[in-house]
């Protein structure tokens, strides 16, 4: 992967939240991970390139990003941005305030759910950034702990609401750890992580869970979002993604070794999923 670093936060020991706020010109913090939850905020940078994980894209005028996972190495660059006043926000969140029985409890349930799923970096639609961007400068103007904490928890409260948000990395990618899921789902999950790089076939998963193909297709799909051989081929994807930036073997040895039986096979899906060929992709990392 790209040279990137541990970065230390700068949470105090009996504090719940660090924030810093910055009027800049140009992006040059280097790619970085982190153990601290990060909200950041970002305005008036568009053409800026926005890298989690796997995920790469163009952002607009107004940005703000979840990060939860502690591996998830992640960077704002340049990219086509003139040089201009960019505003950013950056907000790291202790993660043990949300450790423990707190967490469990009904209210904090689309919390928790966001936490998970922030894990690969979560996006959020500009229409709600706009909507919450006076709420998120007020916290790092304020004054006063107590207010801010009580502030911090109605906006991560608020934005565990958005529907719209978009996970960015890939799973296998970021290398998630898997919450409070239905067992059936896990162990198809764990059985595509142990033997991805084979063929396996959609009876082979329902069989792990002990149902027919028609019936777990369906289950897994309401339990997931996507269909048992979507999951199955973006976990790959991600395999690779990261075996183009860890590793020097060639492009068609890591597709053959992520389970893909032709080269073009695997560079249309690549291309599909990343909006890049596994080359081009290696080269901007």
């Amino acid at each position: 992967m790209r040279e990137s670093f541990n970065e230390i936060s700068r949470i105090e020991p009996m504090d719940v939240f660090y924030v810093g706020e910055r009027i800049k010109t140009y992006f040059e913090y280097p790619a970085h991970c982190h153990e601290v939850y990060e909200l950041n905020f970002v305005e008036n940078a568009a053409g800026v390139k926005r890298t989690i994980g796997d995920s790469r894209e163009s952002i607009g005028n107004l940005d703000l990003v979840f990060i939860t996972g502690s591996k998830l190495v992640h960077v704002w660059e340049q990219g086509d941005c003139p040089r201009q006043e960019i505003h950013e926000i950056t907000i790291h969140i202790d993660p043990d305030t949300f450790q423990g029985p707190l967490l469990d409890k009904r209210a904090f349930t689309s919390i928790r759910r966001m936490i998970e799923r922030a894990q690969r970096g979560l996006a959020f639609p500009p229409a709600v950034i706009q909507i919450l961007r006076e709420d998120i400068i007020n916290i790092a103007h304020s004054n006063d702990s107590f207010a801010s904490v009580i502030r911090l928890f109605n906006l991560l409260y608020r934005l565990s609401l958005v529907e719209g948000a978009h996970e960015l990395s890939s799973s296998s990618f970021a290398e998630v750890r898997e919450g409070n899921e239905d067992e059936r789902v896990k162990s198809v999950k764990q059985y595509i992580a142990e033997h991805y790089m084979h063929d396996i076939c959609l009876q082979e998963m329902a069989d792990i869970a002990h149902m027919s193909a028609e019936s777990f297709s369906r289950f897994f799909r309401n339990k997931t979002g996507r269909t048992p051989n979507r999951y199955l081929i973006d976990y790959r994807l991600g395999i690779a993604a990261r075996m183009l930036v860890t590793t020097k073997q060639s492009v068609s040895e890591i597709g053959f070794s992520c389970g893909f039986n032709t080269l073009s096979h695997f560079n249309r899906l690549f291309r599909e999923s990343k909006g890049c060929t596994p080359s081009e992709f290696r080269e901007q990392f």
